[in-house]
């Protein structure tokens, strides 16, 4: 049956038109995500992990980790670009002449900033990645911790940040500094994920590339096999919050942000057919089932007066 199954999906691949096969893969998202709910939903026991030898099988079903990300200095540069074009989508960005970039690594953002005739700020908790010629442009690099900027009240325009804050510890400390340094009607821009709760959301798929490994297997079974296979452990650090909590977090700030924009990010129900055979490995650990399903958040907060 599922040979079959295989046979008509590429079968449809192959002669439909790409709107079609757009609505078909929608389509067969959907039911995919349906079943595991309704499998989640019938669970009664949970959480529980899976014996580390069940990985095996994992490894072997085909996943695969998302696209590789260009880090060569066309493909920074390219990347930093498409970022800005985004925040000139989302911000006013014209009004924004003091521009902070959280978790900003290497600040190359910051740089195409300057290319177009903002001050550029740019913190980091480590400072090896900053780049040498984004300082030479003209990026103020700040090392140290979000919770705690070294800027005055109400110094800076626009604060913004693409996928570091999944990253970050004590989320309202950092709203809270945000907010201060922010001038009255200031903008956040956060683009973030794999959160937490989606298939990748501990960010070791480049190892590992088995979509929610962290809610089938303990993390140190995680580590045990990569140690076993000579691959790296040394997977960043992500603060563990649901997509419900985060939900919860911008409401509990609406007394200091209005938002603007507000989009999750689907995940295409990779991995959805994992939920549905083993729905005890999640029971317990999410507020919400759709929590399984939502890739990123992007979110666009102004502050109030």
């Amino acid at each position: 049956m599922m040979h079959a199954t295989t046979s008509l999906k590429k079968l449809a691949k192959a002669i439909l038109p790409a709107p079609a096969k757009s609505a078909l893969a929608r389509t067969y998202a959907g039911y995919k995500i349906r079943r595991a709910r309704e499998a989640f939903v019938a669970c009664r026991q949970g959480p529980t992990f899976l014996p580390v030898e069940f990985l095996d099988r994992f490894m072997c079903a085909g996943y695969r980790p998302p696209d590789p990300i260009r880090y060569d200095p066309e493909g920074l540069e390219l990347r930093a670009r498409e970022k800005v074009g985004i925040l000139q989508q989302r911000v006013p960005l014209g009004k924004c002449h003091n521009c902070l970039e959280l978790g900003c690594w290497d600040g190359v953002v910051g740089k195409a900033l300057v290319g177009v005739g903002k001050r550029a700020y740019g913190i980091d908790i480590r400072g090896e990645g900053f780049d040498r010629d984004a300082r030479s442009a003209g990026v103020h690099f700040l090392q140290g911790d979000v919770r705690q900027i070294p800027l005055t009240n109400g110094s800076i325009d626009l604060v913004y940040s693409f996928a570091a804050f999944e990253h970050f510890r004590d989320l309202e400390l950092v709203l809270a500094e945000v907010s201060r340094i922010l001038r009255g009607s200031g903008y956040l821009y956060l683009s973030f994920g794999p959160v937490y709760t989606s298939p990748y959301g501990l960010h070791a798929y480049r190892q590992i590339p088995v979509p929610y490994c962290h809610y089938l297997f303990s993390r140190e079974d995680l580590k045990l096999y990569a140690n076993r296979h000579g691959l790296s452990c040394d997977w960043p650090f992500v603060n563990g919050i649901t997509v419900t909590q985060y939900r919860h977090l911008w409401k509990k700030f609406s007394k200091d942000f209005e938002v603007l924009y507000y989009k999750e990010h689907p995940t295409g129900a990779i991995g959805a057919e994992i939920i549905r055979s083993y729905p005890i490995c999640f029971r317990g650990n999410v507020e919400d089932v759709d929590d399984l399903f939502v890739s990123a958040i992007e979110i666009v907060l102004q502050k109030k007066e």
